[in-house]
């Protein structure tokens, strides 16, 4: 795109914008682009306008997000797109005041989460639709009610434990923040909406998170060489929620002979439904001993960042227990941290675990001595472009 030097810098930039609405990107090069938009808008913003926005702003940004999922804003505004909603009818159903509703829509409205196309009245924006999904709307929930408050409640927590990290999953700003002396995940089970919200929050990352099948060499590295027969186990998703990465693995590759196993807790199991035929369901609890033995391949995303390496230690070892020496991979989908310049959401998930669980996202260094302490060798690291997370490989 060529510019006229005296064509004034904003043009320039809503020209680029409009160049870059019409491009199909890749996902490196979108990530890319992104990383330098990001470092446009740092040099425009004076570093007192980006402190104001990170401990004025945001605050109440969350909040009318919140509100907005509860008195169905987002919802109502997209139900009907091309009339769209006014304050008073959003007021109305909700059964809230008027000018509360006028309060969080003109934060909504500023943040483009919703669109203002007269007085009192809005239509659905990109983000309106994306927040008006049912998952959406849990994951939003959650993390406010839950993810906010141990943030909030983080600074007293270390102040009274002298800026300790915390030594026990039951010893956390979780604990603090709602008077429980229970863990994290044993409370979730006590608080039954809450979890319903969380299980949703992950089908929701599970959705969003770059597809392994799409970027991974599983062909290379789990189905060459393995086993033919169709008694043999190729993959056990440990801890597997229901079933997305299975999923993937079987739409991809269908015609794979072996046996796909998906395991979780009981509770969780109990509440799968429309399995794919050739997925076998499993109740397994991972601190007890793996109940498939010599599989191809044991998965694993988004658990052991949730544990300190104490209780991973316990939790590998009894996979690798039940691993045939140099034919069974572990194979272990998490973030893998960067020693410098760390994306700023594996950055901000690493602080959650820590507040939540007393646990953290590892680096590559802190991947490769979990593994070691375990048996595990030959560990590799698989990235794909754009993101923070990525694949951990290891063999017995």
């Amino acid at each position: 795109m060529t510019q006229n030097k005296d064509t004034p810098l904003s043009s320039q930039i809503a020209a680029l914008t409009g160049s870059v609405q019409t491009q199909c990107l890749d996902e490196q090069a979108r990530s890319e682009a992104l990383d330098a938009a990001r470092g446009l808008l740092a040099a425009l913003e004076s570093p007192v306008e980006r402190v104001i926005q990170d401990v004025v702003m945001n605050s109440p940004v969350l909040m009318a997000l919140r509100m907005g999922v509860q008195l169905g804003i987002f919802t109502q505004i997209s139900q009907n797109p091309e009339c769209g909603a006014s304050s008073p009818d959003i007021a109305k159903k909700s059964g809230a005041s008027l000018i509360l509703v006028d309060q969080v829509t003109r934060l909504l409205a500023a943040t483009g989460y919703i669109k203002q196309d007269g007085v009192q009245h809005f239509k659905p924006s990109p983000l309106t639709m994306v927040m008006a999904d049912p998952i959406m709307e849990a994951t939003t929930r959650f993390c406010f009610e839950v993810g906010n408050l141990c943030a909030s409640k983080a600074p007293e927590f270390f102040r009274k434990n002298n800026n300790q990290f915390p030594s026990s999953a039951k010893d956390t700003p979780f604990q603090l923040g709602f008077n429980t002396n229970m863990e994290y995940f044993e409370w979730l089970g006590h608080n039954p909406d809450l979890a319903k919200d969380f299980q949703q929050w992950m089908t929701l990352k599970q959705k969003t998170t770059l597809n392994w099948v799409d970027w991974f060499d599983i062909q290379q590295l789990i189905i060459d060489g393995s086993n033919s027969k169709p008694e043999d186990v190729l993959l056990v998703d440990v801890g597997g929620g229901e079933g997305h990465y299975l999923r993937q693995f079987q739409e991809k590759f269908p015609e794979t002979p072996g046996r796909l196993i998906l395991q979780d807790l009981p509770q969780v199991v109990s509440t799968i439904e429309n399995l794919p035929p050739g997925i076998e369901l499993t109740p397994h609890d991972f601190f007890t001993p793996q109940p498939v033995k010599g599989a191809r391949t044991y998965f694993m995303h988004w658990i052991l960042h949730d544990w300190s390496d104490e209780h991973c230690r316990s939790i590998l070892a009894n996979i690798v227990d039940a691993m045939e020496p140099g034919y069974s991979r572990l194979v272990i989908h998490e973030s893998i941290l960067p020693d410098m310049h760390c994306h700023v959401p594996s950055a901000c998930l690493s602080i959650m675990m820590m507040v939540q669980v007393a646990a953290f996202e590892r680096s590559e260094k802190q991947w490769r001595d979990l593994l070691a302490s375990v048996g595990l060798t030959n560990v590799k690291f698989y990235q794909p472009p754009g993101s923070g997370e990525g694949i951990v490989v290891a063999i017995k």
